[in-house]
């Protein structure tokens, strides 16, 4: 069984020496596609003799497809990661172990970390589809929180988890999110919304539902009794972030009127 590892990247030479670290070792190839990076980021990836491209940011979704698109011939499964992700040992063991399997992708639990401190209450478990076989998957036209999909029904789940511990300062984040909000304002006047969360979402009053979201984590997830620092994330990532969001749609509705 070959695997490529496919990551996309901007500035992400804090994390992406410990991303390839974890993987090297069920990697068949490692393939990246970086948006021009100004830091170390290209250095690393040619230094552990990554398969690296460069292609100008426009979404997610197509840079992520491309991402996809650029991995060898003769792979059979392809493993997508964030730089900021890794996988646990026991994940590990179990894509190894996978032989003639009856299915075309895998699920895989995901454990957040905020400053290091696992944010678990409201966020965990959460299954995400990373793992599938090459001609089955691709990412969906979503330009942000883009989501892999798989052409069959045929998908598994592995008990192992990844994690998501990002390690940039928080200024950082919010440079990112800024990014973030932008496209999910675009986003909102697309239509194009088929999870039940999502339709329901876009039916809150804007400025009124990131009140709404915050209360539900906080005091009906009991993310309260998580500590300081996860309080601290959703209060920055459930409200602020936000928004922010629904600033960015008011200011676009107002300029059509």
């Amino acid at each position: 069984m070959k695997i490529a590892v496919c990551c996309i990247t901007k500035n992400e030479e804090i994390h992406l020496e410990r991303l390839i670290n974890n993987i090297k070792d069920i990697a068949y190839e490692i393939v990246i596609v970086d948006s021009y990076s100004l830091d170390n980021t290209k250095n690393i990836a040619l230094k552990y003799n990554c398969m690296f491209y460069q292609r100008t940011f426009d979404n997610f979704s197509n840079q992520k497809n491309f991402c996809l698109d650029r991995t060898s011939k003769n792979i059979d499964w392809i493993l997508f990661l964030d730089a900021d992700e890794c996988i646990t040992e026991k994940l590990k063991g179990e894509i190894l172990s996978i032989n003639n399997s009856k299915f075309d992708a895998y699920e895989f639990r995901r454990k957040f970390f905020w400053k290091n401190k696992w944010v678990k209450r409201g966020y965990f478990p959460h299954w995400f589809l990373r793992f599938g076989k090459k001609n089955k998957i691709k990412f969906d036209n979503n330009k942000v929180n883009e989501h892999l999909i798989c052409s069959t029904n045929k998908i598994g789940k592995l008990d192992g988890c990844f994690v998501d511990n990002n390690l940039k300062s928080t200024k950082k984040w919010f440079e990112k999110h800024k990014l973030y909000s932008e496209l999910e304002a675009d986003r909102y006047f697309l239509n194009i919304e088929t999870s039940k969360n999502r339709k329901l979402w876009n039916k809150l009053p804007l400025l009124i539902r990131p009140f709404i979201l915050f209360f539900y984590r906080f005091f009906i997830k009991l993310t309260i009794f998580d500590g300081l620092l996860v309080s601290q994330y959703h209060f920055y990532h459930d409200f602020i972030y936000r928004m922010m969001i629904d600033i960015k749609i008011l200011k676009k509705k107002l300029l059509k009127k």
